[in-house]
Order: C-alpha cells, then structure tokens, then sequence
C-alpha cells in the first residue's frame, strides 16, 4: 500500500528551495514489511523521510506512533548526533530517503540561509514530539524510568574493565584493585561536594530537603531501618556510623595497601573531577539533576558489584575493611529514587527533559573514560605508569 505525502506532511511545510535541498542530500532505500530500519540505543548519524509506506516508533516493544509519507523519523538523534531512544520498524513495504548529517550540511553549503530554515523545522517537530507525552516518552516519571535502563546500558555501566574484575581475568586482581583504590580516592572523596553543588542549583524546597537527607548519609547518619538491613548483611554499626563515606573508602585503600601523598593525583582523575563539577554547577539545574542522579546515583549498586565480587576472591581483607562497596550495594536505593523523584519534576518540559539527557550522558562518558584508562592499566601492570 502506497501512502502519498498529504499537503500537511512534515517534508510538504519546507519551502521549495529548502525541500529541494533536502531531498538532493539523501539516497532512496527499500525495505521489506517488518524491517527494522532504527535500533534504540545505536549511534548513528542519519534520519529517514518515508516517501512510500508506513512505520512505526516502538518503545519497549510498544508501538508509540506510526507515521507516513511526508514525514521523517530518526529526527532525535540526528539532531543531538546521540543514541537512538527508539527502535523504528516498516509496518509495510517502505521506501526512504536516508539523509545522512554530513551530506545534508554539504548540500546546504551555499545556502545557510535554508539551512536556517530546515533546521528550525527540525528542532519544531523534534519539540512538537516531545511534548507529547502520550506518544512517544509517556508521563514525566515514564520518561525518567526510561533514561534509568538507558543508563543502565551505557558503555560505563558495561565496561570492560568491570567485567574484567567481576571475572577475575586482569593479569593480577589484587594490583588492579589496589591502582583503583588509589586514583579512585581522589574522585570519591569529593562527592559531599558533588551534592552540596546540586543543591545549591535546586530552587525547589522540596527538592533541597531530598538532597541534604543523602548528604546527611553521605556523613554517617543512618535511620534504625536502614541499620537494621545493614546488619542482616554482616554490616556492623560501629562500622560506619558517624563515619563518612569517603573515609570509608579511605580504609578500603588503606587496607589495600595505598598510602596517600605517594603519589601526586592523576590527570586522568583531575580531568574526570573538574569536568563534571562543570556539568553540575555550570550546566542547567536539569542537567545538574541528571548527572548526579541519572548518571551517578542510578548506576552505584550496578558498577560497584564487580568490586565486591573481585575482593571477595582475595579473600584476607577483613569486611570492616570493605565495608564502603555492601553499603552502596545493598541500601542505596533511596538516593536514586529521591533524584530520580527530582528528575521527575524537570521531565514535565522538553527542556528538562533534554537537560535530564545530556546531563546524564556526559556523566556517564565522564566515567567510560575513567575505566578505559584503568582497564589499560590493569591489562599490563608492568606498562601502567606509560598508559595516558
């Protein structure tokens, strides 16, 4: 079945010389009823207009929207040049006009003046779909929940060098851990610092509170409950009480061998550090929300589970020792759902929302750089002082 544009298709609304342009810059592809021409979470730099047939957005496995000739779809990603946030599949037999990014800016060279245009109609459609939240991202709490498990399949979170631990296969387990212990010490111990940051950007009482409860626990202060849960998982009180976080991340590098001043703090570690305190204090308070919470807090239990796997494999450092990785492991989860109720709040906008996005990805790139670097390290002991 064959769809023509309508006269108030997407491509139909472009004036004459911009729809020309736009048409010249792309390549006509056919593909069969079923076709999977988009995959949620690749990156890519190229969107579809459908110039025959029909197709359909899929999220999660649910159809959020179908559309026709005349209109294009990829629009997301080739916009912020980032992850696909959706899968899109031919309902039928479809021809599309795939427009790569560099093409099109090369079509459009002499003429800035459609560029103009085009990628204003780009970004007003990108708009239009976002606001509605009954189609393509759902309600504010659906969408953040949605970049939570996109988070959780980032590059940082599925690193390497996590694997690496988690399985034991480094060369030597014991010398990775402890070259973790002692660059990751200069990242950890800022975090109060990471928090009192976000607050400061929050204008919403209700949002400030949430915050300073986890940066209360950040200094040592449980609830009975949570001790109570602790305890059931060989986490005695005197361990960590009135104890803060980073210092308990002192003792784990103490205990592995670290001594603090042997060495002066790596530029890989300063880098990482300042470089996301600009996305927390300069960024958008979305942004902010989105590092911290979607980028940081959301994926604690899931990266530190390779730690506690791979010391538990050296089997002589006593669990007081190591108590820092049980307590983020085990009963962190109201940090995360406290930001992410924050990042719900700011998802009620398109600007939030894209705050919200960017602000976790930078996080998590931030991250991915960090564990290329120690996985190079670990991978060849004997070569670590020359990895850059």
């Amino acid at each position: 079945m064959s769809h023509a544009p309508s006269s108030a298709s997407w491509i139909s609304t472009l004036p004459a010389r911009c729809r020309e342009l736009f048409l010249a810059a792309g390549t006509v592809e056919d593909h069969k009823p079923g076709a999977r021409v988009i995959e949620q979470g690749r990156l890519e730099t190229h969107m579809y207009l459908i110039e025959q047939g029909v197709v359909q957005v899929m999220l999660g496995g649910t159809s959020r929207l179908e559309l026709g000739a005349g209109e294009v779809v990829g629009e997301m990603a080739f916009f912020h040049n980032d992850a696909r946030r959706s899968d899109v599949v031919c309902v039928e037999a479809c021809r599309l006009r795939r427009v790569e990014r560099q093409s099109l800016m090369n079509a459009y060279g002499s003429s800035p003046e459609d560029l103009h245009v085009l990628l204003d109609a780009i970004a007003a459609l990108r708009q239009r779909r976002l606001a509605a939240s009954t189609s393509l991202q759902g309600t504010a709490l659906d969408y953040v929940t949605q970049l939570a498990q996109e988070s959780l399949r980032h590059r940082a979170v599925q690193h390497r060098y996590l694997t690496a631990l988690g399985e034991g296969s480094f060369p030597d387990t014991r010398w990775a851990l402890r070259d973790f212990a002692r660059h990751y010490y200069a990242y950890s111990c800022h975090f109060p610092r990471y928090l009192t940051t976000v607050i400061s950007r929050l204008e919403e009482p209700s949002h400030r509170r949430g915050l300073l409860q986890n940066l209360t626990e950040e200094s040592g202060i449980y609830e009975e409950e949570e001790l109570a849960e602790l305890a059931e998982l060989g986490v005695e009180r005197e361990w960590i009480v009135g104890i803060p976080h980073p210092v308990l991340f002192k003792r784990f590098s103490d205990a592995m061998g670290v001594r603090r001043g042997e060495s002066a703090e790596s530029d890989a570690v300063v880098c990482w550090r300042e470089m996301f305190l600009q996305v927390l204090s300069h960024g958008t308070a979305a942004e902010a929300v989105g590092a911290l919470g979607l980028g940081t807090e959301n994926i604690v239990r899931t990266i530190y589970g390779p730690f506690v796997s791979a010391i538990e494999r050296l089997d002589d450092l006593a669990p007081r020792d190591t108590v820092f990785f049980p307590l983020h492991t085990a009963v962190d989860d109201h940090h995360q759902a406290t930001l992410q109720a924050i990042a719900a709040d700011f998802a009620t906008t398109v600007e939030g929302r894209d705050g919200l996005r960017r602000g976790m990805l930078k996080a998590l790139q931030l991250r991915a750089g960090f564990w290329d670097w120690l996985y190079e390290r670990a991978a060849d002991p004997a070569r670590a002082e020359q990895v850059l």
